[in-house]
């Protein structure tokens, strides 16, 4: 029975991660860029990707991590913590946390305020300066979540890998 609630929450952590990678690629490589071609930036397709985005950092976002960190606690518990991958898994686990966190909770409502502001005043070279740098950060937060997001994926595939030989 044990085993059986051990893989549950394996594959709750899995589905967190899939969610994770999943939704990110497919709002950068897929969404971001035909929104932008399609609608005029500034205005309307400011406005969907600020919606699209404030939806995923926000309540997608606390869904996965959710998910993510039910799996992996719960695999933890009933498998042991006594492996050194299960650290580094447990250690990138917190930094996506951390970083789903501060972009859902910080960075996501900090940049829309920005780009209402931008759209009310588009002369404040100010405010241009602090979207493009806060854009740049959620960026660099994005590619850091997807990376460390691949990188448990790697882990657990090299820990399945182990336990069918």
């Amino acid at each position: 029975m044990m085993i059986y609630l051990a893989y549950l929450c394996n594959w709750l952590e899995l589905l967190g991660l899939a969610i994770l990678i999943g939704g990110m690629i497919t709002l950068g490589a897929v969404v971001a860029p035909t929104v932008f071609t399609l609608l005029p930036p500034m205005t309307t397709g400011g406005e969907v990707m600020s919606t699209l985005f404030i939806r995923f950092n926000t309540i997608v976002t606390y869904i996965y991590l959710g998910l993510i960190s039910l799996g992996f606690l719960g695999k933890s518990i009933l498998e042991g913590w006594g492996k050194k991958k299960r650290y580094l898994e447990g250690i990138f686990l917190v930094l996506i946390l951390g970083v789903g966190i501060y972009l859902g909770g910080v960075l996501t409502p900090r940049m829309d305020q920005l780009r209402q502001m931008r759209i009310q005043n588009p002369d404040d070279q100010r405010v241009e300066e602090q979207f493009w740098a806060g854009h740049r950060l959620s960026q660099g937060l994005f590619s850091v979540n997807l990376l460390l997001g691949m990188g448990v994926l790697y882990l657990n595939a090299i820990e399945m890998a182990s336990k069918t030989k």
